[in-house]
């Protein structure tokens, strides 16, 4: 059987579309003879939760934790709502403080580089 291995930020029990793809990846691939290894942060910060995708994480899956240095609980030092707020991807549409200006600056450059210049 071949193995892939499957780096991802959002795993249950994260909530939200992000997490759907690679849940099903994982689930699905062993029909075709691939054993995925899934590689998540051992300490994220998920602002939307979604218990229920937990029970669909198949039981022999092997996953590698490492803890990282999570950007949002360093942000939100500085700018609680307004981390809260990104964190969960609304980008208010009033006029942002110059933290907030900073923050999602930081975020589209270096934390969801694709993702920001797709829309």
């Amino acid at each position: 059987m071949k193995k892939v291995l499957i780096i991802t930020y959002y795993w249950p029990p994260a909530g939200g579309p992000g997490v759907q793809r690679w849940l099903k990846f994982v689930k699905y691939l062993p029909e075709f003879s691939v054993n995925p290894i899934v590689y998540i942060p051992e300490n994220p910060h998920y602002p939307l939760k979604d218990d229920s995708l937990i029970s669909e994480v198949p039981e022999n899956v092997e996953f590698l934790k490492l803890p990282i240095n999570e950007p949002y609980r360093w942000a939100g030092m500085f700018s609680k709502k307004g981390t809260i707020q990104m964190s969960r991807g609304i980008i208010s549409k009033q006029k942002q403080s110059w933290l907030e200006r900073m923050l999602l600056w930081v975020r589209a450059i270096y934390l969801f580089p694709m993702r920001e210049r797709l829309g």
